[in-house]
């Protein structure tokens, strides 16, 4: 059999929606995908976390949880037992700049899964008893985060990174002390103020027996909610700090190294994104090339860009021996000076083809498509922006990349917060130029 000829490939785009609105205000996007027979549904709800009130800090994701625990319609168990006869699941997530709900569900089931879709965001039953478990769930949670010294040193980066009065600069669930005061009222409150159609967009994916804006109408057009304006903070970045959070006779320290970052409507996020990668993206990025396949000091270690509506967070992350974690986190920060050893035009290939050619097969499902683009919906962007990036993508050249990550991440100006052996890592890090500020963790008392 003769081989077949490799082509080049031809152009990607990102599909595009056909749109529509609702006569109460809510937006419809559909993308029809052909052989897709599973529908993805999300609705995202432009809500910045800055609407909660300050001492009831996570009522939003308690809110988020106990809308599939029944409707007035289906109370108490009664909602998940029609849903799973329909064949749908369904999830929701609350970040700090919206919340959103997702379902999929065979396109024949679509109907009757969008109506319960409807009902769990219109007329949630928002029960004293759900709300009170889910809030003792929620506080569990905290205590186990708290007890977790990579996600506790995490929190602390977001923490110390952002200056204190933004909303961001906190959990999106809240704090022990702020979720242990939300009642079922404030729920109940919550949900009737900030739950609104006209705030709110219905992204439909897939292959489609049935006209989805029809049922979209059928299901979703009764929704009656006032709408709310709403303000989305810009943070600011807090100055740069060094805090070693106690664990005594830790075996390991968890490590956070960066500081501020940018978003995606910022003109050098592609370069940024490619020098991450570079730096700390791929498994032999300089990185983890260097801290564990060459000295062992690790398991893994990433450079990971995360971006916020505005502004973002670019965090060195990894978990180091003890014994070794001060000369691994000296040996990141050299790394990362770009000055000394600048992004190179293999590095920007590899990373722009790795880039690009997942690209479609990341959206080659129904549900990729739906997460995406409620994902930049909630960023305050559109599809188009997906296509936009690719684009940028190829102009990345090595000088641009290696500008833009030495402005964005100053070596000289780094935060750096670990979780690890006050007694082992103090002395190290001040030999190494930081002015660490030592705290007692209460999770380790």
């Amino acid at each position: 059999m003769k081989r077949p000829a490799v082509r080049t490939p031809r152009p990607w785009l990102f599909p595009e929606p056909r749109h529509g609105t609702l006569p109460n205000g809510l937006n419809v996007l559909i993308f029809d995908r052909p052989g897709q027979y599973v529908i993805s549904a999300g609705l995202v709800v432009d809500l910045p976390l800055t609407a909660e009130p300050s001492d009831r800090e996570g009522v939003a994701t308690l809110t988020m949880r106990c809308l599939d625990e029944g409707t007035r319609t289906h109370p108490g168990t009664r909602f998940s037992e029609v849903l799973e006869d329909a064949g749908a699941a369904m999830a929701g997530s609350v970040g700090h700049s919206a919340s959103e709900l997702y379902l999929d569900v065979p396109a024949h089931r679509l109907g009757s899964a969008l109506e319960l879709m409807a009902q769990a965001l219109i007329e949630p039953a928002l029960e004293t008893e759900d709300v009170d478990r889910h809030r003792s769930l929620r506080l569990a949670q905290i205590e186990q985060t708290m007890a977790h010294p990579a996600q506790r040193v995490g929190l602390a980066f977001r923490e110390a990174v952002l200056e204190s009065g933004y909303r961001a600069a906190r959990p999106a669930g809240g704090t022990a002390a702020t979720v242990a005061r939300v009642s079922a009222d404030d729920v109940r409150s919550f949900h009737a103020q900030h739950y609104s159609p006209a705030n709110s967009v219905l992204v439909l994916a897939g292959d489609f027996t049935d006209d989805p804006f029809d049922q979209a109408e059928a299901t979703f057009g009764r929704w009656r909610s006032p709408e709310n304006p709403t303000v989305h903070e810009t943070p600011r970045p807090a100055p740069a700090t060094c805090l070693l959070i106690d664990r005594p006779d830790a075996v390991q320290a968890d490590v956070r190294l960066g500081g501020f970052g940018i978003d995606r409507t910022d003109p050098r996020w592609a370069d940024v994104q490619v020098a991450s990668y570079a730096l700390g993206g791929a498994f032999l990025s300089r990185l983890n090339r260097v801290l564990r396949e060459e000295r062992g000091y690790t398991y893994g270690v990433q450079l990971v860009n995360q971006p916020m509506r505005s502004g973002g967070l670019l965090t060195v992350a990894g978990s180091f021996r003890t014994e070794v974690a001060g000369a691994a986190i000296s040996e990141a920060v050299r790394i990362l000076d770009l000055e000394r050893t600048p992004i190179t035009e293999n590095e920007v290939a590899d990373a722009v083809n790795y880039a690009v050619g997942v690209t479609p097969l990341r959206y080659a499902t129904a549900a990729g498509i739906t997460e995406q683009v409620t994902t930049l919906i909630g960023a305050g962007l559109s599809s188009r922006y997906v296509d936009s990036h690719t684009a940028a993508l190829g102009l990345v050249t090595p000088g641009s990349a290696t500008r833009a990550l030495r402005q964005v991440l100053d070596p000289t100006r780094m935060s750096l917060l670990v979780v690890g052996s006050a007694k082992a890592l103090e002395g190290p890090l001040r030999d190494a130029g930081w002015a660490v500020r030592v705290q007692t963790d209460a999770a380790a008392t």
